[in-house]
């Protein structure tokens, strides 16, 4: 359940208001305005559609009427912008709205409010499921609703199937890193240096900490581009630019302070960040044609690359938080293929062995597979298991089931190995299972295993038992 107060694009105090930069009304065409200001509150925050409507409009947030939900966590840094999936030709994705929704996530819905012909948007926010339907908060106030109605999606927005997977248009995906946000901490600020260093922000989202470290409290996110006065002496500023793991404290020009990531930054404004301890490709890789230059005239274009096969007990993955996906192993705009929202899982390439190293490690790569059969490169270090754990020892402790209960557990991974006894080898490999199969654990105590690197757990299934990688599965 998502938990906010019911606030109405049509209220006397705000109904008549501008829309972003246009002609059009907040009560006429704020309904996605109106519910993302309700989800902002949701997760902390203190807001009316007035109040958003001008913080966005002064960051950039409207083009003329229409309301860019990507600006939200430039303003509101504990708002998680994930993505929007349209879902106007296909069944909406109803399995993974429940499991936001059942986890307390904000779900924004685009619907269609009448019966004209093609899809007339409008927005609401998921309160909870209700059988075969959602308790909605609806931005717009028909007479008789009030903050003890109930909503049902269905039946008041039922054009077009009066199903859920079809009433559904698109999905707009959000996530908070906290429900409420934390306290700022108190600095003081730092005087700015006679010799003033400026540096650029190197790409979006760029992240303004109060402390140097991905840990330290979040500031701002600022785009790319973004000028910035080094607090430090040019020397230091200079030598930690394009160093993994190295911060810089900056002013930014606002005149907020903190620090920010020096892999992210660049001296020339446009210039994209260049890490100096970025993984290489592959020395057998042949190099990429240089940006603007042509083949040769009669030159057969190279075949494409194979794609690379799945390793057995692949690692299912999920990001940490939204991040980039890349064409290499390298931050520069020029390696950006997409940001991957946190609900999208990935699927490693790399041996599981190489690759458990590397989950949550700082300045670690991971070759993965996306949700659209793409390959590209992700931070190892903003990513966590399907299971849940971002540890490379996942040790924490499993909750022990109901009394009478069995001990069921599930594979996050493909391909998983069964085993008639605790060691890799081919003389000991009983079967491979997919992904989200179920076993039963057989041995006392083997819950207290799961997630561990080390560790093995005896269990069956209706026609096998033996053994499986304790880090290959969850409960």
């Amino acid at each position: 359940m998502f938990v906010t107060k019911n606030l109405y694009q049509n209220d006397e105090a705000w109904k008549n208001a501008s829309l972003g930069h246009s002609k059009e009304t907040i009560g006429g065409w704020g309904c996605l305005l109106t519910s993302a200001t309700m989800m902002l509150n949701g997760i902390g925050y203190n807001e009316t559609p007035l109040t958003v409507n001008e913080k966005m409009k002064g960051a950039g947030g409207f083009q003329g009427a229409f309301f860019i939900p990507s600006v939200l966590p430039y303003v509101w840094p504990n708002c998680a912008y994930q993505d929007m999936q349209p879902c106007e030709n296909s069944p909406a994705p109803i399995s993974l709205i429940d499991a936001a929704v059942a986890a307390g996530k904000p779900v924004i819905l685009q619907v269609d409010w009448n019966k004209q012909r093609g899809i007339q948007t409008h927005f609401v926010l998921v309160k909870e499921r209700k059988g075969d339907d959602y308790v909605i908060y609806d931005p717009y106030k028909y007479s008789g609703d009030g903050p003890d109605k109930e909503i049902l999606l269905t039946t008041r927005y039922k054009y077009n199937g009066t199903k859920l997977a079809s009433e559904i248009s698109a999905v707009l995906w959000f996530n908070s890193y906290s429900i409420t946000p934390p306290e700022p901490p108190k600095i003081e600020k730092v005087p700015v240096p006679a010799e003033k260093f400026i540096i650029y922000a190197g790409e979006d989202d760029l992240a303004l900490r109060a402390d140097p470290s991905v840990g330290g409290y979040l500031w701002k996110r600022m785009l790319v581009a973004t000028e910035l006065i080094c607090l430090e002496s040019k020397a230091q500023a200079k030598a930690k630019i394009g160093v993994q793991g190295q911060w810089i404290q900056v002013q930014d020009p606002k005149g907020d302070q903190g620090y920010v990531a020096a892999w992210f930054v660049s001296e020339q404004k446009g210039k994209p960040a260049a890490s100096s301890t970025t993984t290489s490709a592959s020395p057998a890789a042949a190099p990429a044609p240089k940006p603007g230059v042509a083949p040769k005239p009669g030159s057969a274009p190279a075949p494409a690359a194979a794609p690379a096969p799945v390793p057995p007990g692949a690692l299912a993955l999920y990001p940490t938080e939204e991040l980039s996906f890349r064409s290499k192993p390298i931050i520069s705009p020029e390696t950006l293929i997409r940001r991957v929202p946190a609900s999208e899982q990935l699927i490693c390439l790399e041996p599981a062995n190489q690759a458990i190293a590397k989950v949550g490690a700082q300045n670690q790569w991971l070759k993965v597979r996306d949700a659209g059969k793409k390959e590209g490169y992700v931070a190892a270090w903003y990513v966590k298991y399907a299971g849940g754990s971002t540890a490379q020892a996942a040790t924490a402790t499993t909750p022990a089931p109901a009394a009478g209960g069995t001990n069921k557990v599930k594979t996050t991974v493909e391909m998983v190995s069964l085993r008639n006894q605790p060691v890799v080898s081919d003389a000991t490999l009983i079967k491979r299972v997919p992904i989200n199969y179920e076993f039963t654990i057989t041995e006392a105590g083997g819950e207290a295993k799961i997630g561990a690197n080390d560790k093995w757990i005896k269990v069956k299934d209706t026609t096998h038992e033996g053994y499986v990688a304790a880090w290959f599965v969850a409960r």
